[in-house]
């Protein structure tokens, strides 16, 4: 194991230790574990992609990121009426926001790709069929919906109970509406999807795994696995240990912040922390070989 995958592991593992243990205090710590995922998609991403690649990734995901959300802030699209109220902003959106939907995503990108059997080495197609004609599609897809998992969980906390951001109009998803869900699985997908199209661009279509991704089998893959499943089980220790106050929504609608907590922890448990799970039995399968 060389230096750089001790590295990846360590902050994997530190993702894990904080997201189990620190809530029991009654922290929040999404926050802390997302900024974590973006050296290790930094690492990561390099060692997979190359530093060209992984550049681009990078650019379009801030690109699109904040274009969409400081359109959503303006104008109410795609997300829904919100604002945020932390500083300092690019715009109208705090400064970390970009890098998370980086890190974050990476994370979720790669545990797609593990359930769909390292497709992001076969987007052009020439695995036989329309495998990669699919799967250049179907990757992007999955990795949104992985997103999405994520900020169904957690949005309600956030902007409810934290008001780390406030949704103006309230909505039914815990103060939350419906469109602030299917906005981050549109956002998420048109990245993904763009840097699913830039891949297969790259990938020869003379050969059936491509040289423009470095697969390294799947002890790579898996530190994506723990590092996604323990933000999902960071909720489970949180719903133990967190406040059960009230709290009122951008509509001055009160919620109760302990049935908060548990829809968390069970959209979590049977979302995030269930997909997870489904990677993890993948690469103990060991279908990646079988695959090739």
């Amino acid at each position: 194991m060389n230096a750089w995958n001790r590295v990846l592991w360590l902050l994997s593992a530190a993702a894990a230790i904080v997201g189990l243990t620190v809530p029991l205090t009654g922290t929040h710590v999404t926050t802390p574990i997302l900024l974590l995922s973006v050296p290790f998609a930094l690492i990561h991403g390099v060692r997979r992609y190359g530093w060209r690649t992984l550049l681009f990734f990078l650019i379009v995901t801030l690109v699109v990121s904040n274009f969409f959300e400081n359109l959503s802030v303006s104008t109410g699209f795609p997300f829904g009426n919100y604002h945020y109220t932390g500083h300092p902003q690019l715009i109208h959106v705090p400064i970390e926001i970009g890098p998370i939907y980086f890190g974050l995503g990476y994370i979720c990108w790669q545990v797609a790709n593990t359930l769909l059997d390292e497709a992001d080495s076969r987007l052009n197609g020439s695995s036989g069929s329309l495998a990669g004609r699919v799967e250049v599609v179907a990757l992007p897809m999955v990795a949104a919906a992985l997103m999405t998992m994520f900020d169904l969980g957690v949005d309600s906390v956030a902007s409810t109970v934290k008001r780390v951001w406030v949704w103006e109009d309230g909505g039914g998803v815990f103060g939350v509406p419906y469109t602030n869900y299917l906005g981050w699985w549109f956002v998420t997908y048109l990245y993904f999807q763009i840097f699913a199209l830039y891949l297969m661009k790259r990938q020869p279509a003379s050969t059936s795994v491509s040289a423009s991704v470095r697969t390294e089998g799947r002890g790579v893959l898996a530190q994506n696995v723990l590092f996604y499943g323990a933000l999902g089980l960071s909720s489970v220790p949180y719903f133990i240990g967190a406040s059960t106050d009230m709290a009122k929504d951008g509509a001055s609608v009160s919620w109760s912040a302990d049935a908060i907590n548990e829809t968390l922890m069970t959209i979590n448990l049977f979302g995030m922390v269930f997909a997870a799970f489904l990677a993890a039995v993948k690469l103990a399968r060991n279908d990646l070989a079988l695959r090739r």
